[in-house]
């Protein structure tokens, strides 16, 4: 299994964090001890609508150094949507559509902006 780490994408209280995450919450524990993150940090519902650790932007490199793969927007969605049991046909659908799209946009565009934003769960 993999466990994996977005964007540093949320700004609250001065800092930027990101989520780690694994659909396999064995795996996902196990990596945030290494990394030095307490069990109690761990959110599920109905706390959050999906369980994760929320990590530092510090963190979050270092996780990354640490093996974590990072995710993108529509890889967050999809293991979001998995642990919700909400991975519909449709979403499944959606997502691809969105990573052809960023595929030739990537391939067509500059250097991507690098700005804080709040993505939100669990729709586009």
């Amino acid at each position: 299994m993999t466990v994996y780490v977005d964007e540093a994408i949320h700004p609250w209280r001065g800092r930027l964090w990101a989520h780690l995450f694994s659909t396999d919450l064995d795996e996902l524990h196990a990596f945030a001890g290494r990394l030095g993150l307490s069990r109690s940090w761990f959110q599920l519902p109905p706390k959050a609508s999906w369980p994760h650790y929320d990590v530092v932007e510090g963190k979050r490199f270092q996780a990354l150094r640490l093996g974590a793969v990072a995710a993108d927007r529509c890889t967050t969605l999809e293991v979001a949507w998995t642990l919700q049991g909400a991975l519909t046909p449709e979403r499944i659908g959606r997502l691809a559509a969105r990573r052809a799209a960023m595929a030739v946009s990537a391939s067509t565009a500059g250097p991507p902006e690098k700005a804080a934003r709040q993505m939100a769960l669990p729709g586009f």
